[in-house]
């Protein structure tokens, strides 16, 4: 799976940028979720 990512991107910087993002998006989706589940219950 090592060499996907080398070939799906120009340098290193850009596979590390990708999985600190991909990092930042689950961890928004998990609050959210978080959130709509606190919303839902206080209803």
């Amino acid at each position: 799976m090592n060499d996907d990512y080398k070939d799906s991107y120009e340098s290193d910087e850009a596979n590390l940028d990708s999985k600190s993002d991909a990092k930042v998006i689950l961890f928004l989706i998990i609050v959210a979720v978080i959130a709509m589940t606190y919303w839902v219950a206080v209803q």
